[in-house]
């Protein structure tokens, strides 16, 4: 079984431009992603689906100088982009990863994936209810599962956001995982300059080393608020 993770990203952000290849420390953010993801033992490969707008082109050249296959498909269906990506990669369990998520931890996407598997649902994810910091936001899912979502998604909310026909068409065995204390009130993703320089000043603070736990930049934002 051949489990991905699939890495949403594009240089099209409206409220932050180019966010995904903005440097942090100088290295770009989706880069200290892809660092940071790679630290996954459950994963077998990584890959990036971004889209076929040429804006993207620095995005992918970059990715791909760092080793990453990077998949290039619709610039609105999320969904259709996701299905090209598992084929292009032969996934049958696909994680899904969004790239204005820098602080993605990669035990936190171990224990989700071997919950996964070990209940044998179709979807797990640790959004439904939200109770880890907004920015660490884990989906995983089987092939079989998101290929149904393809043929019979047809809104255009299901398609641009992947996962909501599998949630809420009742088809499917949905698993959870959550954290013992509520702290989905944080705000750890990248969408505005305010959320990019907070993500700034955590990597500064471990700099060095890009390997600290999402408990330990916890621990700093309760220390320094």
């Amino acid at each position: 079984m051949k489990v991905v993770a699939i890495v949403q990203a594009r240089m099209g952000s409206t409220r932050l431009p180019n966010k995904v290849m903005k440097p942090i420390g100088g290295v770009p953010m989706i880069e200290l992603l892809l660092a940071r993801l790679s630290g996954a033992k459950q994963i077998d490969q990584i890959v990036v689906a971004t889209s076929v707008d040429k804006k993207n082109k620095p995005l992918v050249e970059h990715v791909e100088s760092l080793g990453y296959l990077c998949v290039r498909g619709s610039e609105n269906d999320l969904l259709e982009r996701y299905l090209d990506a598992a084929r292009r990669s032969r996934a049958d369990v696909v994680v899904r990863i969004t790239g204005d998520c820098p602080l993605v931890d990669p035990v936190l996407v171990d224990d989700c994936i071997s919950r996964f598997l070990d209940t044998d649902v179709d979807y797990l994810s640790n959004t439904s209810p939200p109770t880890f910091p907004d920015g660490l936001d884990i989906s995983v899912v089987k092939i079989d599962v998101l290929r149904c979502a393809g043929l019979d998604a047809h809104s255009r909310y299901d398609r641009e956001h992947v996962m909501p026909f599998i949630k809420n068409s009742g088809n499917f065995v949905l698993g959870t995982i959550q954290n013992d204390i509520d702290y989905s009130t944080m705000r750890w993703t990248v969408d505005e300059p305010a959320d990019f320089k907070v993500i700034c000043n955590v990597f500064a603070h471990f700099a060095p080393d890009i390997d600290f736990s999402w408990l330990q930049v916890l621990e700093l934002e309760q220390t320094h608020p």
